[in-house]
């Protein structure tokens, strides 16, 4: 089940369709496939497009049991998230434009790790469809990894965007206490780690290229010739004296280059995007002097990236997802911990 928590964002961004037979009641649903690509393990649900409750669920490629026994529900998909997926007994290619597809519209994203795709479709209403609990769902990856595209595309529909300082705002941040003499001497200003920083893992993602469109050829690429390279500094939230690592494996800024390729198929919108991992970590500022010794003032977080973007890497996206060269937003829902 928690494979679906994050998708809610993401199920109410997709265009409406209707893929189901005319004539009869139907509900509007996503249908969302996950698969590692090392393992093969895959899960397909099947998500109520209004409250973004999980309907039905399997932890293969095929849904055929519970209220989808008279009505399953499969996908077959290749390493780039090209394919079908069969509703009932009708079967759509999974496209973004449903003049081509058949009736549903689908956004693909995958990289070297993963697939995800996601296609707004409907389904009979006569299925007496109702939300899964706890018990009917369970964790299909038992490899140890998890998929994080999905998190990564409910970041992408919801267009979450922070407030960055970057390293001039800090150069800027108030040092006046620096300058003070008194009898005690030089008032100075420092920067340090609170506690052990509480570090989280969150992802910078931006879209590095333009977005392609493959027309009527079988295929198309996009590639460094239509992309640019980003310097991705560190953020942070509340005032700052001065950048620290607080002891992880982080640095200033990362480099994402451009010398990525990702495909596509014949109709499909095409981009590239990049995956830049910060460690977040949670920092106190402190004014100091040899009298008084030191003394706390207010806290702030620091988004660093990884050094070598550890847990980072670029993906590929194809649909409506693909939006703008340049155009960023952060994921917040990584990991705690350090790189």
């Amino acid at each position: 089940m928690k494979s679906f928590v994050s998708i809610a964002a993401l199920a109410a961004s997709i265009p409406v369709v209707l893929a189901a037979p005319s004539g009869q009641d139907v509900k509007e649903v996503n249908v969302v496939i996950q698969r590692l690509k090392a393992t093969a393990e895959t899960d397909v649900a099947i998500v109520d497009k209004e409250s973004s409750e999980v309907l039905g669920y399997a932890c293969s490629d095929k849904l055929d049991s519970g209220a989808f026994a008279q009505f399953p529900v499969s996908a077959d998909i290749n390493e780039y998230g090209a394919g079908t997926i069969t509703l009932g007994s009708k079967t759509y290619k999974v496209h973004e434009d449903p003049s081509v597809s058949g009736g549903v519209i689908c956004t693909k994203m995958y990289d070297e790790q993963e697939i995800f795709v996601t296609c707004s479709a409907t389904v009979p209403a006569s299925l007496q469809l109702a939300p899964l609990g706890a018990r009917d769902t369970t964790d299909c990856f038992a490899s140890g990894s998890s998929p994080i595209l999905k998190s990564i595309a409910n970041s992408m529909a919801a267009k979450v965007t922070t407030p960055k300082t970057t390293e001039r705002s800090v150069e800027e941040a108030p040092r006046s206490l620096e300058e003070r003499q008194g009898s005690c001497g030089t008032w100075s200003s420092y920067t340090a780690l609170e506690g052990n920083g509480d570090p989280h893992q969150n992802y910078y993602l931006n879209q590095l290229s333009e977005n392609i469109q493959c027309g009527s050829s079988p295929s198309c690429a996009v590639g460094h010739e239509e992309s640019k390279s980003y310097t991705i500094g560190f953020s942070v939230s509340g005032s700052l004296d001065s950048w620290i690592g607080g002891g992880f494996d982080v640095s200033e800024s990362w480099t994402t280059g451009n010398e990525y390729t990702c495909y596509g198929a014949a109709g499909d919108t095409v981009c590239v995007w990049y995956k830049t991992a910060h460690t977040a970590y949670t920092v106190r500022n402190y004014d100091y002097n040899q009298c008084t010794g030191a003394s706390p003032r207010g806290t702030a977080v620091i988004k660093s990236p990884n050094s070598n973007n550890k847990g980072g890497n670029f993906y590929c996206v194809m649909g409506s997802a693909c939006r703008s060269q340049g155009e960023g937003y952060w994921d917040d829902n990584g990991p705690a911990g350090g790189p």
